[in-house]
């Protein structure tokens, strides 16, 4: 898959109906990147749907599936608001298996730090899995800092991104 970040991405609203098989497949499959298990995905994805469906009509929510063509690569979940001020929330950043590694998640970053921005963020925080090292790998090359440990959940910290330059 090298040489894929040439690749014109397209970032579309998931629809639901047709797509939710395939959201479920990228947070069960982000789920088993970041807690090396499957247990406990089941509490996790209960009521997805649900939530999906009520976020999608809401401005500060943004559920979206990467495309390249024909071909989904990605998906992305986040919100431009937190409990801290003027800072976003990402709940994922996925790509697909076989595009990681391929320079796609240049502009799925890109694409949020735009939106963000866009809606007057001035910070964006997300939580990764300690022994998730290919997230925080990728989270630190791209200038997400550590921020404190997640206190809902002890495997997780909390990272922190400056956007406005």
């Amino acid at each position: 898959m090298t040489g894929c970040h040439c690749l014109r991405l397209e970032f579309n609203t998931i629809d639901l109906d047709r797509d939710y098989e395939l959201c479920v497949q990228a947070r069960r499959d982000a789920y088993f990147c970041s807690f090396h298990t499957h247990d406990g995905f089941a509490d996790f994805i209960d009521g997805y749907r649900e939530r999906i469906r009520e976020r999608l009509g809401q401005a500060q929510w943004h559920y979206l599936h990467v495309w390249a063509g024909e071909q989904l690569v990605g998906q992305l979940e986040f919100r431009s608001f937190s409990d801290e001020p003027e800072t976003g929330y990402v709940q994922l950043i996925y790509l697909f298996p076989e595009y990681r590694g391929s320079g796609l998640a240049a502009q799925l970053q890109a694409y949020i730090r735009q939106q963000l921005l866009g809606e007057g963020c001035k910070w964006v925080i997300l939580s990764v899995s300690r022994t998730n090292v290919r997230a925080l790998n990728h989270y630190r090359r791209f200038g997400w800092v550590f921020l404190r440990p997640n206190p809902k959940h002890q495997e997780t910290d909390f990272y922190r991104l400056t956007l406005a330059e």
